[in-house]
C-alpha cells in the first residue's frame, strides 16, 4: 500500500511537470499561403501577466506539492489526488479553449504535432479515471452502498449455482434418455429434456436484465447526446449556409462593382488603377480577405453582344489578363486565360442567375472565384469585352464557418464528456434510494424464506427494517410503507408456528405422514401463584417461563405448534429429534430449577414443569377451515405425548418418555423404567420412562435411585409386594423419591385388594 502511494504520487509530480514544458498547442495557420509554418505554443512561455494563462503556473505548484508530500505518506492522501485532478482539468480547458481560438483551417490539425494528440487524450483517459474513482467514493461513502454490493454479490453466486444445477439436470436426463432408448421409451425423456429447456431460456432470458441504473443512464445520456447533437447539425448547417450566401453576395458585389467601375472609365488605366489600388487598400481590413481580382479581356475585334448570345454562340478566348490586385508573375497562366467554352459558361451563369448564389469552386487549387462580365454600353446592346474575377482561397472565405464548427462540436463534445459523468451521478441520486430500498427489503425477504425453509429460528428480531431514504419523495413514502408492513409482519411472527410458515409457500396443501418427536410441557402450581394478581402481571408470568421453554426449544433444532394456556406443544424432526427433545427437556428442567431458586430468594410462589415426550408416525398437514387453518399434527403419537405429561402429577416425576423414544437414546440419558401403563381412551399399555439426568454428568445416588427402584419394580410385577415394598422405602426415606412413595401406596392397596390372577402389572389411568 505504502509503495504504491509513493509511485502514484511520483507519478502525478512528473506528468503535471511534462505538462508544463511540453507544447500543448500551436498558432493559426497562414491562410493566403500552402507553406506552414508551425509555432508551438507551450504552457511556460505563456505571459504570466496574463490573467487568462495564469493557472498554467498551478500546474507546477501542484507537481512539487505532491512530491514533497511523499514523506508524508498518510497525510494529503486525498488532497493531492484533489490538485491532481485539478491539473489535468485546467491543462484539458486551456487546450480546448486554445483550440477553438487558433483552429481555423483543417490543415491546423493534420499539421499539429503527433505527440500533442497523445498528450492530449492520455489527459483525458486520466481524468475520465480520476472521475470515475471520485463518482465510485462518493458512492461507497454511502454505509447502505456496500450492503448492496454484498446482496447483488449473493444473487451473482446463486445464479452461478442455479446455472450449475441446471446443467447438471441436463446431463442427468440425457443420460435417462440414453438409458430410455434401451427400453424402447424416448417420448417422456424428450418431452422432460425440452421443459427443462425451455425452463433454463426462460429463467436466463429473466436474469439477464438492464438495470435500472443503466437505463437511466442510457436514456439521459441518449437524450443529451440527441439534443447535443441536433443542435450541433441544424446550426452549423444553417449557418453554413447563411455563410456562403452572404460571401456569395460579397464577392458578386466586388465582382460587379469591379465590371461597372471599368465600363465606366471606358477602359482608362488610369481610374481603373485607382480603384484597384483602394480595393487593396480595403481588402487589408476585411475578416475575409479576397486573394485578388482581375480583370481579362480578349484582343478579339469581332463585337458579341451579351443580349444575342445564345447556347450556339463561339465565343473568342479571353487571353488579355489587363488587371489585377496581386503580383502577375506569382499567378498561375491558366488563370489568366479564359476559354470559350468556360467565357461561353460564364454567361450562361449571368444570364440565368447563378453566378449570385456561389462561386466557381476549383477543388484542386482550393479557390473560390466569382465571375462577372465586362461591358460597354452600345446603342445594339452590351458588348462583351472580357470578365472581371474576384478570386478567394476557401479557407479564407470560410475561416468564420470553419472556427465556429470547431467551437460547436468542442463545446457539444466538452458537454456529452462531463455530461456522462453528470449523468452516472444523477442515475445514483435517482436509483440509490431504491436500490437501497430493495437491499432492505431483500434482507427481509430472505430471512423470511430462510425461517420459511427451515434455515433459521422463528425470530421476530430478523425483520427489523432499517428506512435508510432520507429523500422526501415517492421513494421515501415507499420506504415508509414497507417499513410499516414489515412491522405488521414482525408483530405477526410470533404468533404464527414455524410449521405454518414453513409449509404455507408450498403448492400442495395435503396432508402427509411424517416421523415426528412430541414434546408437551405444562406449568405447574401457576394457577395458585396467579391468584389474586393483575390480568396483565398474570400474563407477564406465563409469557416469562413460555419464552425460556420456547427458546431452549428453538435452540434444539425444535419448533413451537401451539401453546395452550400454560401448556406448550412442541416438535422435533431429524434423525436426532428424540435425543435433541429431551436434552431440551432436561435444558428446561434445569431453568426450572434457577427460576425456582430465584422465587426462594425473592419469597414468591415458584412453579413446577411437568414434560411428556413420544416419537412415531404421525398426520401433518393443514388443519381448520378454508378462511383460517393451522399447520399441525394430529394421531396417537400425539395424544400419548400429551397423556404422558399429565402422568407425571401421577408418579411425581418430572419428565416422562415412551419406550420408543428410550430406545433411540443410544444410552446417552440415564432413565428408569416408571411403569407398564394404559392411558385414558387407550387399551394398549405403553411403557415408560422417567429421564433422570445427562449419562457423562449424572451423579452417583441418581445411579442407587434408579437401581433401588427399578429393582423394586421388577419384585412389584412379580406380587412380592414385602420385597418391593423395602426396596421402595429405600428409595422414600434416603432420597424423598416421589415415585416410590406412590408404589408404595399401590402395594398397600394391593395388599388389602389383591389384583386378579391374571394381573400383567398394567395401570390403568382414568385421567388425562
Amino acid at each position: 500500500m505504502k509503495k504504491r502511494i509513493i509511485v502514484s504520487r511520483i507519478f502525478q509530480s512528473l506528468f503535471l511537470v511534462l505538462l508544463f514544458v511540453f507544447p500543448f498547442s500551436m498558432e493559426p495557420l497562414n491562410l493566403f499561403t500552402n507553406e506552414v509554418t508551425i509555432n508551438l505554443l507551450v504552457p511556460y512561455k505563456m505571459p504570466f501577466t496574463n490573467l487568462i494563462f495564469a493557472p498554467f503556473y498551478l500546474l507546477p505548484i501542484f507537481a512539487f506539492f505532491s512530491f514533497f508530500t511523499i514523506f508524508t505518506i498518510k497525510h494529503f492522501n486525498k488532497l493531492c489526488s484533489v490538485l491532481y485532478f485539478l491539473g489535468l482539468t485546467i491543462y484539458l480547458i486551456f487546450s480546448v479553449t486554445v483550440l477553438i481560438l487558433n483552429a481555423n483551417t483543417a490543415r491546423w490539425f493534420y499539421n499539429l504535432p503527433i505527440y500533442i494528440y497523445l498528450i492530449f487524450f492520455t489527459c483525458v483517459i486520466l481524468h475520465s479515471i480520476c472521475t470515475f474513482i471520485g463518482l465510485k467514493r462518493i458512492r461507497e461513502s454511502n454505509p447502505n452502498y456496500a450492503e448492496y454490493k454484498e446482496i447483488k454479490k449473493a444473487e451473482k453466486i446463486a445464479n452461478k449455482v442455479y446455472k450449475q444445477k441446471q446443467k447438471s439436470e441436463l446431463k442427468q436426463n440425457k443420460k435417462s434418455k440414453k438409458d430410455q432408448k434401451k427400453n424402447k421409451d424416448l417420448t417422456e425423456s424428450k418431452t422432460k429434456i425440452q421443459k427443462l429447456k425451455e425452463k433454463d431460456k426462460e429463467e436466463t432470458k429473466n436474469r439477464i436484465k438492464t438495470s435500472l441504473k443503466s437505463k437511466v443512464i442510457f436514456f439521459v445520456l441518449g437524450t443529451i447526446a440527441i439534443i447535443l447533437f441536433s443542435f450541433m447539425f441544424f446550426i452549423l448547417r444553417g449557418y453554413k449556409t447563411s455563410m456562403t450566401e452572404s460571401v456569395s453576395d460579397i464577392g458578386y458585389s466586388q465582382a460587379e462593382q469591379t465590371a461597372s467601375v471599368y465600363d465606366s472609365a471606358d477602359g482608362l488605366y488610369e481610374k481603373i488603377q485607382h480603384f484597384f489600388e483602394v480595393q487593396k487598400e480595403s481588402n487589408s481590413f476585411t475578416n475575409s480577405p479576397y486573394e485578388r481580382i482581375d480583370i481579362i479581356i480578349t484582343s478579339n475585334t469581332t463585337p458579341f453582344y451579351i443580349e444575342k448570345i445564345t447556347d450556339d454562340t463561339v465565343l473568342p478566348t479571353y487571353d488579355i489578363f489587363a488587371y489585377t490586385t496581386g503580383k502577375p508573375s506569382k499567378i498561375d497562366m491558366k488563370d489568366k486565360v479564359i476559354s470559350k467554352v468556360k467565357a461561353l459558361d460564364y454567361v450562361k451563369r449571368y444570364k440565368n442567375g447563378t453566378y449570385r448564389k456561389a462561386p466557381v469552386y476549383n477543388k484542386e487549387t482550393g479557390e473560390c472565384k466569382f465571375y462577372h462580365p465586362v461591358t460597354f454600353g452600345r446603342k445594339a446592346g452590351r458588348k462583351l469585352v472580357g470578365f472581371s474575377v474576384v478570386t478567394y482561397r476557401e479557407e479564407v472565405l470560410m475561416k468564420t464557418y470553419y472556427q465556429t464548427k470547431v467551437f460547436v462540436i468542442a463545446i457539444s463534445v466538452l458537454f456529452l464528456y462531463f455530461g456522462l459523468f453528470f449523468t452516472i451521478f444523477i442515475s445514483d441520486v435517482i436509483t440509490n434510494p431504491m436500490l437501497f430500498l430493495r437491499s432492505n427489503v431483500r434482507k427481509t425477504a430472505n430471512s423470511i424464506k430462510e425461517i420459511v425453509s427451515g434455515s433459521a429460528k422463528v425470530n421476530p428480531e430478523d425483520f427489523d427494517y432499517e428506512d435508510c431514504i432520507k429523500s422526501n419523495d415517492e421513494v421515501k413514502d415507499l420506504s415508509v410503507e414497507i417499513g410499516n408492513l414489515v412491522s405488521l409482519i414482525r408483530g405477526i411472527v410470533p404468533y404464527i408456528s414455524f410449521s405454518t410458515l414453513k409449509n404455507a409457500e408450498k403448492e400442495s396443501k395435503r396432508s402427509y405422514s411424517r416421523e415426528l418427536c412430541f414434546l408437551f410441557t405444562d406449568i405447574r402450581g401457576f394457577t395458585t401463584m396467579c391468584e389474586g394478581l393483575p390480568p396483565k402481571d398474570v400474563v407477564g408470568i406465563l409469557n416469562h417461563y413460555l419464552d425460556i421453554e420456547t427458546q431452549i426449544i428453538l435452540n434444539n433444532g425444535g419448533d413451537i405448534d401451539k401453546f395452550v394456556g400454560d401448556e406448550m406443544m412442541a416438535f422435533f424432526a431429524g434423525p436426532k429429534k428424540e435425543y435433541n427433545a429431551c436434552k431440551a427437556a432436561m435444558e428446561i428442567r434445569l431453568a426450572m430449577r434457577k427460576e425456582q431458586q430465584k422465587s426462594l430468594e425473592d419469597e414468591t410462589a415458584y412453579v413446577n414443569m411437568g414434560i411428556g415426550i413420544n416419537t412415531g408416525k404421525v398426520v401433518f398437514g393443514p388443519i381448520g377451515s378454508s378462511t383460517r387453518m393451522d399447520f399441525t399434527s394430529i394421531g396417537d403419537t400425539v395424544n400419548l405425548a400429551a397423556r404422558l405429561e399429565g402422568a407425571n402429577k401421577i408418579y411425581g416425576s418430572k419428565t416422562i418418555i415412551t419406550e420408543a423414544v428410550y430406545q433411540k437414546l443410544n444410552d446417552s440419558f440415564l432413565c428408569r423404567e416408571l411403569d407398564f401403563i394404559t392411558v385414558k381412551g387407550k387399551t394398549e399399555p405403553v411403557r415408560i420412562y422417567e429421564i433422570l439426568q445427562e449419562k457423562n454428568i449424572a451423579e452417583e445416588k441418581i445411579y442407587e435411585i434408579k437401581d433401588v427402584f427399578e429393582k423394586g419394580l421388577e419384585l412389584y410385577r412379580a406380587q412380592q409386594w414385602k420385597e418391593a415394598y423395602a426396596q421402595f422405602q429405600l428409595n422414600a426415606k434416603k432420597y424423598n423419591d416421589y415415585p416410590s412413595i406412590i408404589f408404595m401406596d399401590r402395594i398397600k392397596h394391593f395388599k388389602k385388594n389383591p389384583p386378579p390372577a391374571e394381573w400383567d402389572g398394567v395401570f390403568v389411568m382414568k385421567a388425562k
